[in-house]
């Protein structure tokens, strides 16, 4: 029975710094949970306030008398708040993230040293790579995911499901693009003029539902965090066990089959001091 590694277990027990090395990431999970916590009410947060701005709107359109700049200020301030929050909070979360991220990638190197496609460091660098960021940490996790996926009686991985990857990245793309939309839309629009209102609205509901998407994305990554985390923790946890046995199993056996002994080569050199053989005349 072998690891993943290509050693066997007792193999594994005898250079225990191989164990050692799958170092557990449940604080940097745990930190990374408050984070996409925060991130996934701030996102809420703008999704409320974008339907409550498309609620006004709707009525400044209708010819509504009741609507005031009380209102649109009540508004206007709560949206300052939030974005007060906003790049604080996203750049301690990507931060935090990429280090737990770094962090499981070095215990899947361990887990499954040939099984990535890319090197470690992109699990940093593709992240700030133009057009690559749209796909590399994609599969630097599923590439993770994989490694460390759970063996069955026999020591073979099992295949696991990923769905909870696409889901988490493709809504996290998607936010990315609904949001880059809706900048763009925003810029075009005149709020000195009153027929602008309609495109106004528009905007904000297009921002609206990429904050819907950055919402499911938050709470998706939760899930993949955890579950990452939990199953690299209980592989660490798998290897000392396995380890003991299969060492015990092996030196039982060279007890039972002493090593032969090796024979003397027939041309060994004469001991010093010895007669040389002449021959006979």
């Amino acid at each position: 029975m072998g690891t993943d590694s290509g050693r066997c277990f007792g193999c594994a027990e005898a250079a225990p710094g191989w164990a050692a090395a799958l170092r557990p990431a449940n604080g940097l999970a745990a930190a990374v949970y408050v984070l996409l916590g925060l991130n996934a009410v701030l996102a809420a947060v703008v999704v409320a306030v974008d339907v409550w701005s498309d609620v006004l709107l709707g009525r400044v359109l209708d010819g509504s008398d009741d609507v005031g700049l009380d209102d649109f200020d009540a508004v206007k301030s709560v949206a300052d708040a939030v974005n007060g929050i906003f790049l604080p909070l996203a750049l301690a979360t990507a931060v935090v993230f990429i280090v737990w991220f770094y962090r499981i990638r070095e215990n899947a190197d361990l887990l499954a040293p040939n099984g990535h496609r890319h090197g470690r460091g992109w699990t940093i660098g593709a992240w700030f790579t133009p057009v690559v960021l749209l796909w590399f940490p994609w599969q630097l996790m599923v590439d993770c995911w994989r490694a460390s996926a759970p063996l069955d009686a026999e020591g073979r991985r099992r295949t696991p499901s990923e769905k909870i990857l696409a889901l988490w990245w493709s809504t996290w793309i998607g936010s990315i693009v609904v949001g880059r939309i809706a900048s763009t839309m925003v810029r075009h629009v005149d709020l000195t003029v009153f027929d602008n209102l309609e495109s106004l609205r528009n905007t904000i509901r297009v921002e609206a539902a990429g904050s819907a998407l950055r919402l499911v994305a938050a709470v998706a990554a939760i899930q993949v965090v955890n579950r990452l985390t939990a199953t690299q923790q209980a592989r660490r946890a798998d290897i000392n066990p396995l380890a003991a046995r299969a060492a015990q199993e092996a030196r039982a056996q060279t007890l039972v089959s002493p090593p032969a002994a090796t024979p003397a080569p027939a041309d060994a050199a004469a001991p010093a001091g010895a007669p040389e053989a002449r021959p006979l005349a």
